[in-house]
């Protein structure tokens, strides 16, 4: 029961948050040859919006926020079977005006649901 009503949940946020992206598989600043590059949807969030977490009036002085060019790429996992994302791989996102180019600087696989990508200024 639980499962269904997560996955609802998330069929949901995507349905109404993801946008159409397409990732470039890098090795080195060059094209990675042995994994496809694929366009897929999934919810990325940028800009300059402080912290993502909430802090309930105690903010934390100094905490690391998002950077302005920066942000973070949420990826269904059920969606998106065998996709493998590693830090220097790059980001489009095809549905914003000047389809603008991010890189993976983290990736965080620990999640059965999202891969959740720490996106950072393309170089």
């Amino acid at each position: 029961m639980i499962s269904e009503l997560r996955a609802e949940l998330m069929g949901e946020v995507d349905e109404e948050w993801a946008e159409e992206i397409r990732h470039l598989p890098m090795t080195q600043g060059q094209p990675d040859t042995a994994r496809d590059p694929i366009e897929l949807r999934a919810i990325l969030r940028s800009g300059d919006r402080g912290e993502e977490r909430a802090d309930f009036g105690r903010r934390a002085s100094g905490g690391p926020g998002i950077a302005a060019g920066g942000g973070v790429l949420r990826i269904d996992r059920s969606a998106n079977i065998g996709l493998i994302v590693k830090k220097g791989d790059k980001i489009v996102a095809l549905d914003r005006l000047s389809k603008p180019v991010f890189e993976v600087f983290n990736v965080d696989d620990r999640s059965h649901l999202r891969l959740i990508c720490e996106l950072g200024d393309a170089v």
